[in-house]
This record gives C-alpha cells, sequence and structure tokens, in this order.
C-alpha cells in the first residue's frame, strides 16, 4: 500500500487523538526497507512560546535507548573482549546473593539477573561517572523505589524470571565502558561505532542531558516536556538517570527509525554497518519469555534487550519514558521490514505503571494506524470524526434498548427523536447516523456477532480503539470489536 495513505490516515486522525490525550505535541518516524519513509511533527514543542514541533526537534528516548546499550555490547562480543555467557563478575562485583550461578551477560540482556525493577536512580543533579555510581548502587543493595520500601534490590535467583532492571543495563554500559578497544567513555563508544556509521547526526548518548555533556545546538532543539493530568500540563524540573546507560540517550525519531532499520536488516543501513548478520539476528530474536505486557493478550518474549512479539506479522518493540515530560515508542516488524518511532512530549502523572495513561495511549492510537496500514488495511477514516463517533454512540444505544436486555422490538422513530432533542452534546454531532445506528441493532441468534459485523463494515479497527477510549466504553468494545 502507498505510503501517501498512511500520510493522510496520520493527518485525519492524530490531531484528534492528541487532542483526546492532552498531548502538546508529537513526532512520527516511519521506515520502509533501508529508508525512512516518512516522518510527520503536530502540534507543540513549548506550550509558552508556541515553538511547533518538527521532525527535527529532539526529544529523549527514555529506556528506549537500552537497545543501542545492548549493540554496544554485542559489539564487544563480536570482537572477543567478553563472552556472552562469560560471568561478569570477572569485570565488576556483581554478585547476587539468591546465588544459583553467576550472573552472565546474557542474563544482564534479557532481564534475568535476579536484580529487582527500580526507577533508574534519578537526581536533580547530573550523576557521576559510571563507575563510581554502580559503586555506590551495588553497595548499598537497596531499590530508589520510595527509598526501597517497595521493591526489592535482589528479587530473586539469577535466572528465575524476567525482571525488568534498569541497574542491570546500566552494568552492562560500564561493561562497555571497561572493556571497549578505544578506551574511550560509553557516550564516546556508542557515537563512534553506533551513530556514527547509521548516519545518527541528532543523537546522542550523554551521561546527563544538561549543557555540561549535550552540544549546545542539540539542547536547543530539545522539545519541553510536560507532566500531564486532565486539563494540565506542567513543565517541572529536570532529572537525571545514574543508571544513564538504560535512559539518557536523545533523539529525533527518524534517526531511531534508522537503528531500528539496520537490527531489521541484519545490522546494516546502506554502507553503515554496527553488527554482523547473525548478531544483529540473535538481538531480535526470542531468548527467554517475558510474560505478559499489556494483560493475557499481549504476551511477549525477550531477546537481547529486545521485546519479541509472535503472530501474523511479527514484531519486535520497545519503548520509554524520561521523567517527568516525555515518552517514547517503538515498533519494528520483522518480515515487514517496517519501522515505527514515535516521540511525544507527554508523560501523565497518572497511576504508576500503567500503559493506558495518556502519554502511552497517544502513542499506542497512533501505532494502531500504522500497524493497519502494515496489515494491508485501509488507515484514512471511512467517516468524517463526527460521523463515527455518532455512528458508534448509535450502536451503543440501540445495544442497550435492545440486545442488551433481550428486547426484540426496536425503539420507535419519536424515541430516538426524543433523544436527540433532549441530548446535551459536546462538540460536533452527526443525529442521521446516530439514528440509523440505532436502528441497525436488533436481536438475532447471535446478536453480539451479528453487532461485530456491523462495526467491521462500519469502522476499522484502529478508528474504533480511539473512539471506545472517547466515548469511555471500552468494555462493548471488547466485546464487539472487530475479529483480528
Amino acid at each position: 500500500m502507498e505510503i501517501e495513505s498512511l500520510a493522510a490516515a496520520l493527518d485525519a486522525y492524530v490531531p484528534e487523538i492528541m487532542e483526546h490525550c492532552g498531548t502538546p505535541g508529537l513526532s512520527i518516524a516511519v521506515g520502509v526497507g533501508t529508508e525512512v519513509a516518512l516522518a510527520r511533527a503536530y502540534g507543540l514543542a513549548d506550550l509558552a512560546t508556541g515553538r511547533p514541533m518538527t521532525v527535527e526537534t529532539v526529544g529523549p528516548t527514555g529506556s528506549d535507548c537500552k537497545p543501542y546499550t545492548g549493540v554496544a555490547a554485542m559489539q564487544l562480543v563480536e570482537r572477543g573482549l567478553i563472552g556472552l555467557d562469560d560471568p561478569v563478575e570477572r569485570h565488576l562485583p556483581l554478585v547476587n546473593p539468591h546465588g544459583r550461578r553467576p550472573i552472565t551477560l546474557r542474563d544482564l540482556l534479557t532481564h534475568r539477573s535476579g536484580l529487582g525493577t527500580g526507577m533508574g536512580n534519578w537526581d536533580r543533579v547530573p550523576p557521576p561517572p559510571l563507575g563510581e555510581h554502580l559503586r555506590r548502587v551495588l553497595d548499598a543493595g537497596r531499590s530508589d523505589a520510595y527509598g526501597g520500601t517497595v521493591m526489592p534490590f535482589w528479587a530473586g535467583p539469577v535466572g528465575e524470571r524476567y525482571q525488568y532492571s534498569n541497574v542491570g543495563i546500566a552494568v552492562v554500559g560500564h561493561l562497555v565502558e571497561l572493556l571497549n578497544p578505544d578506551g574511550v567513555t560509553f557516550s564516546e563508544w556508542l557515537a563512534r561505532q553506533v551513530f556514527a556509521p547509521l548516519g545518527m547526526g541528532s543523537t546522542v548518548f550523554p551521561r546527563a542531558q544538561h549543557p555540561d555533556f549535550v552540544p549546545v545546538e542539540l539542547l536547543a532543539r530539545r522539545s519541553t516536556g510536560y507532566a500531564t493530568l486532565p486539563g494540565l500540563s506542567l513543565p517541572l524540573p529536570p532529572l537525571y538517570p545514574g543508571d544513564y546507560p538504560a535512559g539518557s540517550a536523545l533523539s529525533t525519531p527518524s534517526d531511531h527509525v534508522r537503528f531500528v532499520l539496520a537490527m531489521l536488516n541484519g545490522g546494516r543501513l546502506g554502507s553503515g554497518a554496527i553488527l554482523e548478520p547473525a548478531t544483529a539476528e540473535q538481538m531480535i530474536t526470542a531468548q527467554a519469555s517475558g510474560g505478559t505486557l499489556l494483560g493475557p493478550s499481549q504476551e511477549m518474549s525477550i531477546g537481547l534487550v529486545f521485546n519479541v512479539f509472535g503472530g501474523a506479522h511479527p514484531y519486535i518493540g520497545h519503548g520509554g519514558e524520561y521523567p517527568w515530560g516525555w515518552s517514547h515508542f517503538t515498533r519494528g516488524w520483522t518480515e515487514d521490514r517496517v519501522a515505527l518511532v514515535i516521540s511525544a512530549n507527554q508523560l501523565d502523572l497518572g497511576d504508576l505503571g500503567l500503559s493506558d495513561r495518556p502519554s502511552h495511549a497517544a502513542a499506542r492510537l497512533v501505532a494502531e494506524i500504522v500497524t493497519a496500514w502494515v496489515h494491508g488495511a485501509a488507515p484514512r477514516p471511512l467517516r468524517a470524526p463526527a460521523s463515527a463517533r455518532s455512528l458508534l454512540a448509535g450502536l451503543l444505544v440501540g445495544d442497550r434498548l435492545t440486545t442488551r436486555l433481550g428486547i426484540a422490538s426496536q425503539p420507535a422513530p419519536e424515541d430516538v427523536a426524543r433523544i436527540a432533542e433532549g441530548a446535551v452534546v459536546t462538540g460536533a454531532w452527526d443525529w442521521e447516523a446516530f439514528r440509523q445506528a440505532v436502528g441497525q441493532v436488533r436481536l438475532t441468534a447471535q446478536p453480539l456477532l451479528d453487532n461485530a459485523e456491523t462495526l467491521r463494515r462500519e469502522l476499522p479497527a484502529h478508528e474504533l480503539a480511539l473512539l471506545k477510549r472517547q466515548l469511555g466504553v471500552p468494555g462493548l468494545g471488547e466485546r464487539l470489536a472487530p475479529a483480528k
């Protein structure tokens, strides 16, 4: 399917998604094959000045930069400087007190070292050098989340289970710094061996996103991050992760798409290579179970840092947040050779860890559109937004007045007219679409299946995903969602 149809769909849907989620600005890049095929930006990079979000606006990747760290480590494996299954305690004092066996690089890259989940050891000032920081953290042996009162520092024996760990990836970064043959810092190794070969000129992986560590020109292009709650956007003071190889990179979606395309193409993009083909394939192939990401329907495996998902269109992914103002989303379809990266200057302050917060929802709703396009479905809206909302509302009302209660007769036209006359409506509305939808719902032998058929005909799945959220009725949407 032509990339122009996806561009038109994004232009139609993304402003509506951003309004629904309260997202100040959002930038998107889609790569196909070996090229950045599409780049779009919407909204504002800074609300106070009105500075627009552009495709050149730089944003923090948060944890979406962990695969960079994984690639750097595997470059050392390829050079014979460390083995994937070598005990890391040969190089630094990392010993799991629960035992079972020594921690290996593979354990760290698959989040199975036994280290518990922590937040990243943030502070209001830039961190010390990585070795010094890790000595303090390992000596303390205490999680930073809520002062160590919620999560254990060591969550279990080595290899027992997947346990996402920022400290573990920081240790990987320190191994890169200790063992790289050039004797350079972690940040410099990434600049030379990953970003330069792939032409990622707007990407850096600094100790801190601070003028002491980032070129002034790049910081000037960074968006302002906003912590959000409904009706509220707050530019909170800057924070810096001590576990910085787990989350301190700055990039643009177009740059990060180049990295993902390289991983999908055997570690190479154009004339630039970062890994041997077999190594790149190993990183994006399932190595162990990763449990569930968003519930039972979203079971994932873990490659080497990358999350790996199966299905008819298998894909890899990751994501990230940078407190408290930015979120980042990546998906790469391994067989289709398509990559998607989304950056938003929003991090919602809702309950910690919920992937349904607005800062996540905006990216996931955009991803639904691109996924439809990758799967060969028409991504453009079948209806205008007001018509689509009105139609789904009409189907819901028809369901509540008939099939849900087992009532065979439909509401009379005058009943529907009274509904319209007494309604209080916010925003544009299409009463004709509403009236027609109410009349389409019938009590049959298989009412749910028949109603699902109506939705398949009238609304594509990615449009329905947005409408369900707007109308606040995810329960019925799950029952009536088009078949996958």
